[in-house]
């Protein structure tokens, strides 16, 4: 008679118990899948379902040496493509100065620009479920920034489709600032692996 799984487990393992093991557990059909990266909108329903216990309101906002207050939550992103590999960095700053810091890596071509939107794109939808919140995002990259702040026009056939989706997702915001730092005030993002 074969011993039950619990007995198995529960047992020292010692020669030929992995064999018991396997043979028990093989009247299942049971198939080991790999743990996938987590979703940013896992990440996006815990903000969500985690609210501030600080509540938001006020009005006051800095922005000087990349400096927020009160209820602005603050966005720094970054994003970069090479011929190997891509992928984005975004640290999100809660009022109170509590830190997420993301790190992903792309399994997909992209230029570095398109990395850069994406960035924004993932940061964008995380900060999009707290509901009701006032943003104030920073990054590197003049031409993004300044194509969602309006400056520039969005003339690019594979930014566009980006541009979209960010600008959608920042009209959903209370207050939303796009603010332009050099590569040295990004450093935040620069930490991330």
């Amino acid at each position: 008679m074969l011993p039950s799984i619990k007995q198995v487990i529960a047992q020292t393992i010692v020669k030929g118990q992995i064999e018991k093991l396997t043979l028990a557990l093989s009247e299942f059909s049971l198939q080991y899948v790999p743990q996938k990266a987590v979703k940013g909108q896992a990440l996006a329903d815990f903000l969500a379902h985690h609210p501030s216990l600080y509540g938001f309101g006020g009005n006051d906002v800095e922005i000087g040496m990349v400096e927020a207050r009160d209820n602005y939550w603050t966005m720094y992103f970054d994003g970069s493509s090479t011929s190997t590999s891509a992928g984005v960095a975004i640290v999100l700053q809660s009022p109170h100065q509590h830190r997420w810091f993301f790190s992903l890596k792309f399994d997909f071509e992209c230029t570095n620009n398109q990395a850069k939107y994406e960035a924004i794109v993932i940061g964008l939808s995380v900060l999009h479920d707290l509901r009701d919140v006032r943003v104030l995002v920073f990054g590197d990259s003049e031409l993004v920034i300044n194509q969602l702040n309006g400056t520039f026009r969005c003339m690019s056939c594979t930014l566009a489709p980006y541009h979209m989706v960010a600008s959608y997702l920042a009209e959903s915001f209370d207050s939303i600032t796009f603010k332009h730092i050099s590569r040295g005030q990004n450093t935040v993002t620069d930490e991330l692996p």
